[in-house]
């Protein structure tokens, strides 16, 4: 875990040590100008360290199967929120202001 010494200087130390220390131990350390100054409080966090797991091609093929059938449900019992789009291409330089 990151430690903040009293001089604004960040040192990385192991939970159990951060508990034992005293205020001598915390002199010691700032007499002898260990640690740097962290511009990112999130550096080394969880999240850094977390991977994504690959999905597998059936649950992809399934989620595009739910998301079909749910999109035509609505499409379906909800006619006004989803607006007939034109087949062919509109030309946005035949509308004068």
């Amino acid at each position: 875990m990151y430690y903040q010494l009293p001089n604004g200087k960040t040192i990385w130390i192991d939970p159990a040590d951060a508990i034992d220390m005293t205020a001598e131990d915390i002199q010691l350390l700032l007499s002898m100008n260990v640690g740097e100054y962290v511009h990112n409080p999130f550096r080394r966090g969880v999240l850094d360290q977390a991977t994504k797991p690959e999905p597998d091609k059936e649950e992809e093929e399934t989620e595009t199967e739910e998301t079909e059938q749910l999109s035509d449900y609505y499409r379906e019992f909800y006619p006004d929120e989803f607006p007939d789009v034109p087949d062919e291409d509109i030309d946005l330089d035949s509308f004068e202001e």
